[in-house]
């Protein structure tokens, strides 16, 4: 048999490829790679790694491939993929990047597109179905359009996209949905029902009933009760029980509830029949029925533990409750008996509100102090709200700045950013903290959604603001072109129009208004010697870390066996390793490993 040419061989683990056959066309393309260097088999046995699952060998392709091919939106594409599949915040960094190479990689915009949809960013969805409907006019983009659309909050033009770009297909849940943010309850209810008969769909059975009792109650409440049986979707009886609970039929919607907790055993749908049971406490034997369900909840949920942020919703359900009809002390003793025994941070934040309210601020700070011992950042968060409401400026930006030190998750981030700039607290005055934040949203300016990326652009209005203050007009105009650079295309709480007018301002009041863009970088300065203290703050350092740092400082070297004599302790290399990934965060080298020898890992401070 006549071996087949390099060409030939090339043709054949293409064609292997595009029938599904991975590793005979891996196998080909090691052979390939052998006898010579060609960066469409490098491509292609990377993309063959990544069809096998062996997302490990395939990312070292691809980021090889990356540095070789910059401009390959394939690439970068691919290596978005592995990210997605791995839960990688980068992944929207290389979609972006694949989609911004190749407008038509129509690959590229669809998975880009998907993982929006599923992470819910509809604001950065918009422009990509946008671009896919306009190259192929599929009715699965334009239905996913009219999602993205209706998750903005454009509900007409959700409607007017369905009319223009639909073609004459028949309409679905979007179009239901449109109908009914706009009020159109009656067309809803139609259209719902009759998707319904064609699909059996209980989740369109669910949209029928819902729009019909915002037009026709009585002719809802008929068409529920002819709807419930053994198997009638838990959905649908949690609205009935909504329904009867507005409409003043407590009885029918506490027997309902029951009997749907029942058969589900679900947390959510015990706790609705404790708030059905709280809502009738006019009767003292409400007050007492209400008591003891939510007490056997939360007995249930603290062994479980299986969702905190539904504890939290159900003791302070309860919390609200017991103070309604208990006397003060009383409630205290109770609910400490019942919640705040367990250690986790719903109890611990439920237990400091309760305090709280009972106007006893310094117990609610202890709690809320436990709180972020327990779980720096959900109880942080509360308990830095708290200082800030209490005017305690200097401990909440210790706080916070531990908190932004530590928090790795962009969602997190974005938690955080939002609570520091919100404009009814005062920690957006705290100027430390501002440029800690800014610093952090920029560095992950890459990997933020929408969401972030509005809150770095908020953070940049608010840093202008500050310079405009002090009039350092140069400045302003920096942080307001630069905010307006990352906003967002459609904002919620910033406009172009804030940045434009502090812009003006600064014209207006600026001696000599000197050009920002373009100019010569200037040559920074060696940074100053920041006070042990001040990085110790900054970087939201425990004792065990503040001291090494010290050592370190004075000594300018130490190595392990010393710090274990400092410390007292054999975990020195752990705690370590974490002091530099603090100050790393923060773009600060302060410690650099320089090796091991006999006295265990050596270690030199590098910061000024």
């Amino acid at each position: 048999m006549i071996p087949l040419s390099r060409e030939e061989q090339k043709k054949e683990a293409f064609r292997l490829f595009e029938d599904g056959r991975y590793i005979e066309s891996g196998q080909l393309c090691t052979i390939l790679l052998e006898s010579g260097k060609d960066s469409a088999i490098d491509v292609l046995a990377a993309t063959n790694l990544y069809y096998m699952g062996k997302l490990d060998e395939a990312e070292v392709f691809f980021k090889d491939l990356a540095q070789k091919m910059p401009d390959s939106s394939y690439v970068h594409s691919y290596l978005a993929k592995i990210f997605e599949a791995r839960g990688d915040e980068g992944a929207i960094a290389e979609y972006a990047t694949a989609v911004h190479l190749d407008p038509s990689n129509q690959d590229a915009l669809r998975s880009y597109a998907e993982y929006l949809l599923v992470h819910k960013d509809y604001r950065a969805a918009l422009p990509v179905f946008k671009r896919l409907v306009q190259l192929g006019r599929k009715n699965a983009d334009v239905r996913h359009l009219m999602q993205v659309l209706l998750g903005i909050g454009e509900a007409q033009e959700a409607l007017a996209t369905h009319e223009v770009l639909s073609g004459g297909t028949a309409s679905g849940h979007e179009y239901v949905d449109a109908l009914v943010t706009t009020g159109n309850f009656p067309a809803a209810a139609e259209l719902a029902y009759r998707i319904y008969k064609e699909t059996r769909d209980p989740a369109v059975l669910r949209k029928y009933l819902s729009a019909l009792s915002c037009y026709d109650v009585q002719a809802s409440l008929d068409a529920y009760a002819g709807q419930i049986d053994s198997g009638t979707d838990s959905g649908i009886l949690f609205d009935y029980v909504v329904l009867l609970q507005a409409e003043g039929r407590s009885d029918e919607a506490l027997a309902t509830a029951r009997a749907l907790a029942g058969r589900s055993h679900l947390p959510v749908y015990r706790l609705l029949v404790c708030d059905l049971y709280a809502a009738g406490a006019d009767a003292g034997e409400g007050r007492t029925e209400a008591l003891v369900a939510y007490e056997h909840l939360i007995r249930d949920e603290l062994v479980t533990k299986n969702d905190l942020d539904l504890l939290r919703t159900i003791i302070g359900r309860y919390r609200e409750h017991l103070t309604a009809w208990v006397p003060r002390d009383g409630a205290i003793q109770r609910f400490l008996g019942i919640v705040s025994s367990d250690v986790n941070v719903a109890s611990l934040l439920e237990t400091a509100l309760l305090y709280e309210n009972a106007g006893d601020a310094a117990e609610a700070r202890s709690w809320y102090y436990r709180a972020y011992r327990s779980d720096f950042l959900n109880g942080g968060l509360s308990y830095a709200h708290f200082l800030d409401a209490h005017g305690e400026g200097r401990e909440c930006e210790k706080v916070m700045l531990y908190i932004l030190s530590n928090v790795k998750k962009s969602t997190d981030l974005n938690r955080v950013a939002a609570v520091i700039v919100d404009r009814h607290g005062t920690m957006h005055q705290l100027r430390r903290l501002m440029e800690q934040l800014l610093a952090k949203l920029e560095t992950r300016s890459a990997t933020l959604n929408s969401e972030g990326l509005e809150l770095l652009s908020t953070t940049y209005f608010i840093a202008g603001t500050n310079a405009h203050e002090e009039q350092n007009y140069a400045s302003c105009k920096y942080y307001c072109l630069s905010g307006m650079d990352v906003m967002p295309a459609h904002t919620r709480a910033i406009r172009l129009e804030d940045f434009l007018a502090l812009i003006r301002a600064c014209k207006e009041k600026s001696v000599a208004d000197r050009p920002i863009m373009n100019m010569p970088v200037a040559k920074k300065r060696a940074p100053a010697a920041q006070p042990a203290q001040v990085i110790t703050d900054k970087l939201g350092l425990t004792e065990q870390e503040a001291r090494i740092l010290e050592f370190i400082r004075l000594h300018r070297t130490a190595n392990e066996m010393e710090l274990r004599k400092v410390l007292g302790t054999r975990r020195v290399v752990g705690i370590v390793n974490r002091l530099i990934q603090k100050a790393t965060a923060q773009g600060w080298l302060l410690i650099a490993k320089k090796g091991v020898g006999e006295e265990g890992e050596a270690y030199e401070y590098t910061g000024t």
